[in-house]
């Protein structure tokens, strides 16, 4: 079993591997289109140019009419092939007898032209009897005698292979009919046989009968082991309140009077004396409890109840060893029933099979004298009907349409040179593809960046088929596939495996510009304060930051002003529409950010912001653009990393996780964003009409804020990374 699970895991894995690649292939083919278009035309340029210095050639054509059949009952027609006559006609033209016979006859009809190659060409005329055929050679004149030599010849060797193919249908027909009827005897002595061997009446009422009371036995088996097997799962109160509801059900049910013969127990006996005794029990303890709020413990009437009720646990005692006792010889009962049925069940199933069988045999007998008999009377009908001398002088259907045409200049092999240079052309585009995408390192999907990379996958975010920036999330946003993944990414940060602290600053960053890390540090930190918690979303990207814009912030000033340490952090936070989000813009842009993002100052800025909120999100700018995030990421409790699928080259990816992870820094997973959800292993974004808006607003669970405030990794230590 484990073995077919992992087989179908595998095939499920490679048809999912396949169907990405191809999907790859025709990205790839939708980019470079023009190189397989340039190839093609280049192709047939080619052939243009060698059909254009090929010498001339002379074309004659002929036509022919072929259809060959004979009469069979009921207006049925016979073919000479039967499955492909047509097919078979134009092979016999162009087959070497013919060919060699229409050579001969030229020789001895035209002793005079000189024998040159010639090619035969035949086509069907569609839904038609008419056969075209072309002649191509280097001499006209022989071109033209060859071509009527060939119909000729092929009019002779038809007439005769019809000679011989009537006698041959004839005498098929017969031979058949014979053995059918020699067929047709045995099988009906083989029936009377069986019938005077066995009533067919009898077997078949009988087996209805046999089939009917197997079906009632297995009821009654079904019930039997159904009581069975309460009785030994279930305990005595259970099972005495079991039969106290079948009891109340049958006596609520209308014509019931029977119904209480398969019950367990009944309303009298033990049974019902154990739990009249139990009630009575169940009611003295309730009277002790009423009358001890007022009296003491030792009050006469307490003690007195407390008498009655070890009198009346004596009696449940008593009662419930005789009800165990009575289940017991009920159960004991109705396990010897279910043997007995299962005896009966045995015999019955053997007796219905029997009779089955013998059945089942005098179907088949029966059946295959029928099918002798309808053979028989239409091989009969066939062999009265056939008309022998259609075939053997059906020379009007087997005829010369038209006779060879006078030869004309031409070009032949045109469309199958053009055709040619096409497929070539179009074999080279997509080599010249093939290599391209052996060259393209560029991922595309989530198995491809698993092929290349060993990171931690965080959330994948689908590509917004929008122009121009991709808006913000709103708390009710429509985008529900599209916020979902900000949810999944919010989700993989709270939950994430740590042993020590849990991180509270992210730093956002990318390979290359132009990959999205702003627009998810911008929505990441949305769905953050979303969430309930207070979040700040600091524009670290000095150089070309653009937050300010994305939030619409008209202050000209920011981070970069307090890096110069000319305003206090606190003065430039702005708060935006979203109750628990507030942004530090960037401010003026720097020349050399890393070298204010190493002092020690800036140390003491992430620290005292550190205090403040419960999550921290710096977008930051791409790792090989500046030196600015590797300067300020080892300061940072992780870093999300954000690659752009089908934009960035692995090469890169690589060489920036390179200098992350030799500058120490946490990279707790990567975030593929811009992806492609029609790919098939993306299969579970078609669930949108799942994420319907309910009637009621539903708010997000808040995650509870941290526990402990963890401080950064670089300010616990001395070091400025």
């Amino acid at each position: 079993m484990r073995n077919s699970a992992t087989s179908k895991h595998i095939s499920t894995s490679w048809s999912s591997a396949l169907i990405t690649r191809l999907h790859r292939y025709k990205s790839l083919l939708l980019r470079r289109w023009w190189i397989p278009v340039l190839t093609i035309c280049l192709g047939l340029f080619v052939e243009a140019f060698l059909i254009y210095q090929r010498p001339p050639e002379y074309m004659s054509a002929g036509k022919m009419i072929v259809a060959g059949s004979m009469k069979i009952p009921q207006g049925a027609i016979y073919s000479e092939e039967m499955a492909n006559f047509y097919g078979t006609q134009v092979q016999l033209m162009q087959s070497n007898e013919v060919k060699h016979s229409a050579e001969s006859l030229v020789r001895s009809s035209h002793p005079e032209l000189q024998p040159a190659p010639v090619e035969i060409m035949v086509l069907q005329r569609p839904r038609t009897s008419i056969f075209e055929l072309t002649a191509v050679g280097s001499a006209p004149d022989y071109t033209q005698a060859y071509l009527n030599a060939l119909m000729q010849k092929y009019l002779d060797f038809k007439r005769g292979m019809r000679e011989e193919r009537g006698h041959e249908v004839t005498t098929g027909i017969t031979e058949q009919l014979i053995q059918t009827e020699k067929d047709l005897r045995n099988s009906e002595d083989e029936l009377i046989e069986f019938q005077k061997q066995n009533n067919i009446g009898f077997i078949q009422e009988e087996g209805n009968s046999a089939a009917a009371y197997l079906v009632r036995l297995n009821q009654q088996y079904a019930q039997l082991k159904t009581e069975y097997d309460l009785l030994n799962l279930l305990d005595l109160d259970q099972n005495l309140d079991r039969a106290q509801s079948k009891m109340d059900a049958a006596q609520n049910t209308q014509g019931s009077s029977g119904d209480n013969q398969g019950l367990p127990f009944s309303d009298v006996g033990p049974e019902a004396d154990y739990l009249k005794a139990k009630q009575q029990v169940q009611l003295l303890k309730a009277e002790k409890e009423t009358l001890a709020k007022d009296l003491r413990p030792s009050h006469p009437k307490i003690l007195k109840l407390n008498d009655k009720i070890t009198e009346q646990e004596k009696l449940i005692d008593l009662f419930r060893a005789d009800t165990l006792e009575r289940l017991k010889t009920r159960r004991e009962s109705i396990g010897k029933q279910m043997e007995n049925l299962q005896t009966s069940i045995k015999e019955w199933e053997a007796k219905a099979l029997d009779l089955s069988q013998r059945l089942a045999q005098f179907n088949r007998i029966k059946g295959k004298v029928d099918r002798l008999k309808t053979l028989y009377d239409r091989l009969t009908g066939n062999l009265k009907d056939v008309d022998v001398s259609q075939v053997v002088g059906g020379e009007d259907q087997v005829s010369i349409m038209e006779m060879a045409t006078g030869p004309v200049s031409v070009r032949p092999g045109l469309i199958k040179s053009l055709l040619l240079g096409f497929g070539i052309g179009a074999l080279v585009g997509l080599a010249i593809l093939l290599l391209l995408d052996r060259i393209d390192d560029r991922m595309s999907s989530f198995s491809e960046f698993q092929h290349h990379f060993s990171e931690n996958v965080l959330g994948q975010i689908p590509k917004e088929k929008v122009k121009g920036k991709v808006d913000l999330l709103q708390p009710d946003d429509a985008r529900h596939v599209f916020a979902e993944s900000y949810r999944n990414i919010r989700s993989s940060i709270f939950f994430m495996p740590y042993d020590g602290p849990r991180p509270k600053s992210f730093l956002v960053t990318s390979a290359v510009p132009n990959e999205g890390k702003s627009t998810v540090s911008a929505n990441l930190a949305i769905t953050m304060a979303l969430s309930g918690a207070k979040t700040l979303l600091i524009d670290c990207d000095l150089r070309r930051g653009a937050l300010r814009e994305t939030f619409g912030i008209t202050s000209k000033i920011g981070l970069s002003e307090v890096l110069k340490e000319e305003v206090n952090w606190r003065e430039v936070v702005v708060p935006t529409a979203y109750p628990t989000l507030f942004v530090l813009p960037r401010g003026k842009t720097l020349s050399q950010p890393s070298e204010h993002l190493l002092r020690e100052s800036t140390e003491a800025l992430l620290r005292e912001i550190y205090e403040f909120y419960d999550y921290i999100i710096i977008d930051s700018s791409p790792v090989l653009a500046a030196d600015d995030t590797t300067s300020l990421a080892p300061k940072i409790d992780a870093t999300l990393f954000v690659m752009r699928l089908s934009y960035t080259s692995a090469r890169l990816i690589k060489k920036s996780l390179e200098l992350l992870y030799n500058r120490q820094v946490n990279i707790p997973g990567v975030i593929l964003n811009f992806v492609d959800t029609s790919l098939p292993e993306y299969y579970y974004y078609q669930y949108s009409e799942y994420y319907t808006t309910p009637a009621v607003p539903e708010t997000e669970p808040v995650p509870a804020p941290p526990a402990r405030r963890s401080r950064p990794k670089a300010i616990e230590t001395s070091e400025l990374g």
